[in-house]
């Protein structure tokens, strides 16, 4: 049955529309199978069987926080950052390390790399992340006059470095079959906009083979407050923080949950809260390796988001609290010896069919060529709607 010219043009213009919107599902469906590749399947384990075993000193920690403001402020080529890196390497003795110097801006920065790896390694890589330096500029100051001058970074900088240290004392003393890489950054609080500069230098000097070995990529900033509180940060592995809620659930830091000691936990891990951060994973993050953050925007009681000490002369020594340290530190060693960050590479994605993202979302993850099918039926789709486009115009330009 023919249409009248009317008609065939209202058509016409519905198909576009939709084949406009087929293209869009098309393309994040293809670009979700091509970017994101194979998703890591971490072991599973029971926290529990390990907490009893924790070590991790939160008192050390804390003074690490004071002997690192105490040197000065830690900029990138001071005197400062360079007798920090020196008193890492002089006290991690069961530790290799590494220097990777890199010019960004006006300025000369130093990533330093701290590995241990055991005889019966993997090959899997386990990164832990901390930027050393310090703000140059407190820019969010309540005093004008200041906001040019440089901040301690007890918080921002200092707290992070001191969980590193710690949980590295700790490391050797854990039976582990994969390496464990310490990861201290340097420029990620430089510039007007903190540029991030080492994490991102770092990345791009590493090849596609050698980043395929990280099994995961932990960023550690900001975790000294003594009001400590964390969400969810985006962009970042899915897969990666899901191990994280049930740490978080077994050291008594998800309100309403029970610990191992059967103690109700404490509002410290809102994971179910989602907030976009520009951080020292997103560089990782957007190479493919499978990377979070773990950070506490709020900085001091009652902060907003990116409010309170953050970027201001009040990031000081008295405001971060060794308690706090401790429990990010306990974290990430009750990770390490409950091997939740351990690549199962003998499953598959339809072996872990039953789980689903219990703390980010409902939705059970598709595989990889679940992705790749919907987006080749969508261009299949697409290119069949054009066709009809093409029929139509023909005919409306013939009457």
């Amino acid at each position: 049955m023919l249409m009248d010219v009317s008609n065939q043009k209202a058509l016409k213009k519905r198909l576009i529309v939709l084949a406009l919107i087929t293209c869009l599902v098309s393309h994040s469906t293809l670009v979700l199978a091509l970017e994101g590749g194979e998703k890591p399947i971490y072991q599973s384990s029971e926290p529990c069987e390990y907490f009893e075993e924790l070590t991790f000193n939160s008192t050390a920690a804390n003074a690490s926080i004071k002997w690192q403001v105490e040197l000065g402020h830690r900029l990138p080529g001071s005197e400062p950052s360079y007798q920090l890196r020196e008193s890492i390497k002089e006290n991690l003795t069961e530790w290799q390390f590494s220097e990777d110097t890199h010019s960004r801006e006006n300025f000369n920065l130093t990533n330093l790399v701290a590995t241990f790896e055991p005889e019966n390694s993997s090959g899997q890589e386990i990164f832990f992340v901390a930027h050393y330096d310090s703000r140059d500029r407190a820019e969010r100051d309540d005093n004008e006059s200041m906001r040019d001058k440089p901040i301690d970074g007890a918080n921002d900088g200092a707290s992070g470095v001191a969980v590193l240290i710690e949980l590295a004392k700790v490391i050797p003393n854990i039976n582990q079959n994969h390496t464990i890489k310490l990861l201290f950054t340097d420029g990620e609080d430089q510039g007007e906009r903190p540029g991030i500069y080492g994490s991102k230098a770092w990345v791009e000097n590493k090849t596609d083979s050698e980043l395929n070995n990280i099994s995961a990529f932990i960023v550690v900033d900001m975790i000294g407050d003594a009001d400590l509180h964390f969400t969810h940060v985006w962009p970042g592995s899915s897969e990666l923080w899901l191990t994280i809620s049930p740490l978080a659930k077994a050291t008594g830091l998800v309100e309403g949950e029970l610990d191992c000691n059967g103690n109700l936990g404490e509002d410290v891990f809102d994971i179910e809260t989602s907030t976009g951060v520009i951080d020292d994973h997103v560089a990782a993050h957007e190479r493919g390796v499978p990377a979070i953050d773990l950070i506490d925007i709020r900085s001091g009681e009652g902060a907003g988001e990116w409010g309170g000490y953050w970027h201001t002369h009040n990031d000081t020594i008295d405001k971060v609290s060794a308690e706090s340290l401790g429990k990010i530190g306990r974290l990430l060693e009750l990770g390490l010896r409950s091997s939740s960050w351990t690549i199962e590479n003998d499953f598959t994605p339809e072996e872990q069919s039953n789980e689903t993202v219990s703390d980010i979302s409902e939705d059970k993850w598709e595989s990889v060529e679940t992705y790749k099918s919907a987006g080749i039926v969508s261009l299949v789709i697409v290119l069949c709607l054009f066709s009809i486009i093409f029929i139509l115009d023909y005919r409306i330009k013939k009457v």
